[in-house]
């Protein structure tokens, strides 16, 4: 075997990895662009809304204890008044999630982030039970109760669009900035007023929610029953979270629904520690400052409620994120994971024609016809930030096809081998674009079309003696 056959064969090797080096460089690039993507959402997201959460209603009614206390200063015992300040809190028998979603594209520059609208309709009840009662915590206490509020947590309050009313046994009250219970984060709360706890034990609430989102949507299921129905025109849901619903995909959109029993879940148990952990805390923090206070001012001021968000992250949730059906930015990526076999096709072939055709192909045209199918993934991506994925598949691979089959028209010696390339080409390109549509059956496609290539290969050089072959190329010499 002559040393000349050897170096070309080397030589295509080593053009073939600086070529996948080409490659590598803009698939850098793309994730360069997509970073810069998700640096956009963020700013989206902060200028508007970001994904949402929404956590309740939980009813709260706090009360204050008046009670007598005996002490001893200086051998001496005397009683004092003292006042201690008490919430008790109430979650939902049953919950009804309704409504549906609208979607559209919030754009800044060519980036753009999905963002949906919820028109959703809550509802349920509150059950305080035939033999509910507030329990004095002190013997001879005496309660007053304070004006009760329910409080609903919701993760982005600028999505909120118009002004939510709570229709609460047919009274009808404003929702308030803030949930005033710190567990629950960010949100809104409806004032009561004072609630008669012994005359009325069943709460019946229903208020309509117009939320603005991005990408994600969850929802936190606290009631002993709840249920969720939602739907949207978007065809490409992405269901998560702890909770999966039943559901139909058509192509005029989704429909899901969700049962979750406090059997199946654990919130009502974990949010209620955290409730009365946050207010235990609290309160132990200011008590001895509040009772020198209260005897001061012979009077009772409810104390503040903490500023701070408190984590609700052990909660669980169902979830739906809203994906776009081709992300250009994936898509390509995965394109330039064939850059590799592509080039390394295109190269093998070409040599298997100087080999088989006695052609002399030099290493600049193997150099340029690689650049032309690298260039092709750089084509792709610039193309897709303006122009749908689609069709910019469809010009960067005619462009490189068409320049591709017009050089080797000359480079081949023949323009019946250059179409011949430009066909294969062509079937190559219509191939990855089926893989890159696939979102399922891509590892399928892609197995398939690689053992296909090899086969095909393998069956037209079977019969090649290639010690014949590369004797042969001693007395022609071939170009190196």
């Amino acid at each position: 075997m002559n040393k000349a056959f050897i170096f070309k064969v080397i030589g295509i090797f080593l053009l073939t990895i600086v070529m996948s080096w080409a490659v590598m460089y803009i698939n850098s690039l793309i994730s360069e662009r997509q970073a810069r993507q998700e640096q956009v959402k963020q700013q989206i997201a902060s200028s508007s809304a970001g994904a949402q959460t929404i956590v309740g209603p939980v009813l709260a009614i706090p009360y204050i204890e008046e009670y007598e206390e005996t002490i001893t200063e200086n051998k001496v015992k005397k009683v004092e008044k003292r006042k201690a300040e008490y919430v008790v809190y109430a979650l939902p028998e049953d919950l009804e999630l309704s409504g549906g979603f609208t979607n559209e594209y919030k754009k800044l520059g060519i980036y753009k982030a999905l963002m949906y609208q919820l028109g959703g309709n809550i509802k349920g009840t509150f059950n305080l039970g035939a033999d509910y009662k507030l329990t004095p915590q002190h013997e001879g206490g005496k309660i007053t109760l304070l004006p009760a509020y329910i409080s609903i947590g919701i993760s982005d309050t600028r999505g909120i669009n118009g002004k939510p009313e709570l229709t609460l046994n047919s009274q009808t009250y404003a929702f308030e900035q803030g949930t005033n219970l710190s567990v629950l984060g960010n949100g809104i709360h409806a004032s009561l007023g004072k609630l008669d706890v012994v005359a009325t034990k069943n709460l019946t609430f229903e208020f309509k929610l117009n939320l603005r989102g991005m990408e994600n949507f969850n929802f936190t299921p606290i009631a002993d029953n709840n249920k969720i129905a939602l739907q949207s025109s978007w065809q490409h849901p992405h269901f998560n979270g702890s909770f999966l619903p039943t559901h139909k995909i058509t192509p005029a959109g989704f429909q899901a629904q969700w049962a979750v029993s406090s059997l199946s879940s654990s919130n009502q148990t974990a949010l209620v520690n955290m409730l009365e952990q946050r207010w235990n805390d609290n309160s132990v923090a200011s008590s001895a400052a509040s009772a020198a206070a209260d005897a001061a001012r012979g009077g009772y001021q409810p104390a503040a409620a903490p500023a701070a968000s408190y984590s609700n992250t052990a909660l669980e949730s169902l979830s739906i994120g809203f994906v776009e059906p081709i992300n250009v930015y994936s898509q390509a990526d995965r394109a330039t994971k064939y850059g590799l076999l592509f080039i390394g096709l295109t190269f093998a072939g070409f040599f298997i024609f100087e080999i088989l055709k006695r052609l002399r192909i030099h290493p600049a045209q193997y150099t340029l016809v690689g650049l032309a199918m690298a260039l092709f993934y750089l084509l792709l991506i610039s193309l897709s930030e303006h122009i749908s994925f689609a069709a910019s598949y469809l010009i960067a691979s005619l462009a490189c096809v068409g320049l591709l089959g017009y050089y080797l028209t000359y480079v081949l010696k023949s323009k019946s081998h250059g179409l011949l390339f430009a066909g294969l080409l062509t079937a190559l390109y219509g191939a990855l674009y089926g893989i890159l549509a696939s979102e399922d059956n891509a590892l399928l496609m892609g197995s398939l079309l690689v053992f296909g290539l090899l086969a095909v290969t393998m069956i037209i050089t079977r019969k090649v003696d290639w010690y014949q072959i590369s004797n042969s190329t001693a007395t022609n010499k071939p170009s190196v």
